[in-house]
């Protein structure tokens, strides 16, 4: 670009719209979420709003509109016009936040009035794929009452939510004691933290940072298993009165910083990296990586890998490079250089500010955000100049031989074991006389004999459980009558009907036992074994949904009673000789039962899920597969019908199963837990394993929802659910939770407890 081009490009970052009057409160429009309960999406999404997470594709086309967020875009009003540095925050209830380095407001495209409808900060709430505007014209959303208009103002950076629950966002305080606005003269003076109310965003504090230095501890926010990392950036982009890169303060602006702090304890004093540790001193930190004239890290966290985009020396520069590393602190080996000077948008435009999104697409896929500006003059009249440029691009393998990834919380196994399918049947239920057990009672211990019935080799078996006739919420417990009572459970029983889960149980020397909280009689159905013998193993998938009855997804509509539907579970030529599936009643019309069984074969007298009428319920279901790739269910009762696909079994298939000790390995209970930034899912590591059997429990929550179980780490969420709730009550369901770079994530829709108890895991030969 010319001089002439240069000078007037700097002059729209640091005249019109870097210096609006900006007298700012903080102004909130919420959109109304219609919740589903089995109606699982990428975001909790507005009825009408399309809520699977958006690519880069989409986004780009999202922000082409002329009014996003305004009346044109489904709101109310002003939307956004166009803005700097964008920035996005995931919210507990699946929104996103998103907050911009000056930003103009504008009912249309065409923003004459400027200085009336900008702001130094505001922004967009993302509700799947519809946007409401953040702030309003001529009003911060952050930082009002502490701005002085063109001399003081402050800069939204990176944040997440914090130990107490809160949305904390770092902010920059700029100072130009030429009154003049964001341009010559204009440093950064302190670091300060905004708090927000994760639900209505209001802001709850805003105070300077425990380093309130202009280090801008905080430019990006990334959280592992232990720490939140803080790294920092100078961000002296207009120190020299010069056109060019020679305006960026050569000292520092290449050198990315690093500090850290407590899991979400923003509220703490940071350590920082020196080069070879940590220390509590500030002057010794040392750039974790230093490139070009400026060189501000946006990273994330993927498991077993950080990733980290950086447009190099910022609007002067030509391509986002993507680094990788094990470590925070790296070293950072860079995998990917992406040109970005020909997607310019005009001859004076210019692109700066790459932000690496905190998820990934629904094809596994990393997206930057890319800031554009234009001289004011053009991009008033075709908005589209000022707004963001979405980029997708692979997600790097993990940076070394090792692993980022957290040990898991149990002793690591090799699986061994296969999963022999047999044709469903009864094996106990003390409501009949002839039962090899009676009721269960508390404090009394029923052991359920397999060793006659049992293959050679058997780990393990895979069973349904039911309770009926329990007074009272309680517990059951499952496990090899020759090891150590667990504080697991797999059955969670609640008065008024049948509660059904499935389980996997390890055998021991072949005997299960069982034990309860409360009196209640058992159900026990047999669906395979796990055996050493059986050369059929798991092979993992992405999670899908099969049938959906309220869509006619796999071509019914609701079922009446008595009636037996034929799901296509595999195509009909497939090996595959079992499937593990999430099925889930909705709204049943009166208390019943649910069959599953091989199609093709005689319906058995077992039941895998017991529904009462108008509560939803799901169980996981092991099931054999039967003629031309399908499962047969039969209702009792009129219901809708939710059956979701996790697994496949098939002979030769690499992952075994292996036998752990029953352990709990996630209970929010018991304080602050890892949560992954894409939704803020809980992730719980599990270290090298394909795939988790789990049994998961949903307590307490605010609101009816459900739990999802995904690979965070290496894919976006699917659209299926494994636990459903209600709002105050407790379920639980047995899980085949997939797992990837070491992890495992549990999402809940709506705020609630969430505890998962560990049986079994799936390996592969290492």
């Amino acid at each position: 670009m010319g001089e002439q081009a240069i000078r007037r490009l700097t002059a729209t970052y640091s005249g019109a719209s870097r210096a609006a009057r900006c007298a700012l409160g903080a102004t909130l429009f919420s959109a109304a979420v219609i919740v589903s309960l089995l109606a699982p999406v990428g975001t909790v999404s507005a009825d009408g709003c399309d809520g699977s997470k958006l690519d880069a594709g989409q986004l780009n086309q999202i922000f082409a509109n002329p009014d996003v967020g305004g009346a044109d875009g489904g709101g109310s009003g002003a939307g956004y016009a166009g803005g700097d540095y964008p920035h996005a925050y995931p919210l507990p209830d699946g929104r996103v936040l998103w907050l911009f380095q000056d930003i103009f407001y504008s009912a249309d495209d065409d923003v004459r009035d400027s200085l009336t409808s900008a702001a130094h900060n505001g922004g967009l709430v993302q509700d799947g794929s519809c946007f409401t505007p953040f702030g309003s014209p001529g009003h911060n959303a952050i930082g009002q009452g502490a701005t002085t208009p063109m001399a003081r103002w402050f800069w939204p950076l990176d944040g997440e939510i914090g130990y107490d629950g809160a949305l904390w966002i770092f902010m920059a305080e700029m100072q130009n004691p030429l009154r003049t606005g964001a341009g010559p003269g204009t440093v950064p003076a302190h670091t300060w933290l905004a708090r927000l109310d994760p639900t209505t965003l209001h802001v709850l504090s805003f105070a300077p940072a425990s380093d309130n230095s202009a280090d801008l501890f905080g430019w990006s926010v990334v959280s592992d298993d232990h720490y939140s990392y803080l790294y920092g950036h100078c961000y002296r982009q207009y120190i020299n009165d010069v056109v060019g890169p020679g305006q960026f303060d050569a000292s520092c602006m290449p050198n990315s910083e690093l500090a850290r702090v407590p899991l979400g304890h923003f509220d703490m004093a940071p350590e920082y990296w020196n080069g070879t540790g940590w220390t509590s001193n500030p002057a010794e930190v040392v750039p974790v990586l230093a490139r070009g004239y400026a060189n501000p890290m946006s990273v994330q966290w993927f498991g077993d890998v950080f990733v980290s985009a950086s447009k190099v020396s910022d609007w002067w520069g030509s391509t986002i490079e993507i680094d990788k590393a094990a470590s925070p602190q790296g070293p950072w080996q860079k995998v990917q250089s992406l040109s970005v000077v020909a997607d310019r948008r005009c001859s004076n435009c210019g692109n700066y500010g790459a932000f690496l999104m905190p998820w990934l697409d629904s094809h596994g896929a990393m997206t930057i955000a890319l800031a554009n500006g234009a001289p004011y003059e053009l991009w008033y009249r075709n908005a589209w100049l000022y707004r963001p440029s979405f980029y997708s691009v692979p997600l790097p393998s993990r940076a070394t031989t090792g692993s980022a990834a957290a040990a898991p919380m149990f002793a690591p196994v090799a699986g061994t074991a296969g999963f022999e399918a047999v044709d469903p049947r009864r094996l106990v239920d003390t409501r009949s006389p002839d039962a090899s057990f009676g009721r269960l009672e508390p404090g009394v211990v029923s052991v359920l004999d397999l060793r006659d019935s049992m293959p050679a080799g058997t780990q393990a078996v895979s069973l349904n459980l039911a309770a009926t006739g329990t007074f009272g919420d309680g517990w059951v417990r499952a496990y090899p009558c020759n090891a150590p009572v667990p504080v697991t459970s797999n059955l969670n029983p609640t008065p008024g009907g049948a509660t059904a889960n499935a389980a996997i149980v390890p055998v021991g020397d072949g005997r299960v036992c069982f034990q309860t909280l409360r009196a209640t009689d058992l159900i026990v159905d047999l669906a395979g074994w796990l055996t050493s013998t059986s050369n059929v193993g798991l092979n993992p998938i992405t999670p899908r949904r099969l049938v959906d009855t309220r869509a006619s997804l796999g071509g019914s509509p609701r079922l009446q009673a008595g009636q037996v539907l034929q799901v296509q579970v595999v195509d009909a030529s497939s090996t595959t000789t079992a499937v593990s599936l999430n099925v889930t009643a909705v709204d049943p019309g009166a208390d019943g039962f649910i069959t599953a069984w091989p199609c093709g074969t005689t319906m058995p007298v077992v039941a895998n899920l017991n529904p009462r009428a108008g509560v939803t319920r799901p169980n996981a279901v092991n099931v054999r597969v039967g003629q031309q790739g399908r499962v047969c269910l039969f209702t009792f009762s009129d219901t809708d019908l939710v059956v979701d696909l996790f697994g496949e079994y098939q002979p030769g298939a690499p992952a075994r199963y292996g036998v752990v000790t029953p352990t709990r390995v996630l209970d929010t209970r018991g304080g602050f837990t890892i949560r992954h930034p894409s939704d803020l899912s809980y992730a719980v590591p599990f270290g090298s394993i394909v795939a988790a059997q789990v049994n998961a429990t949903a307590l307490a929550g605010d609101a009816g929802g459900f739990v999802t179980t995904y690979e965070c780490t290496s894919s976006a969420r699917p659209l299926v659910a494994n636990v459903t709730y209600s709002a105050g009550g407790i379920s639980g369901n047995a899980a085949l939770a997939p797992v990837s770079r070491g992890y495992g994530c549990f999402f809940p829709l709506t705020t609630a407890d969430i505890v998962v108890d560990l049986f079994g895991v799936w390996t592969t030969a290492r």
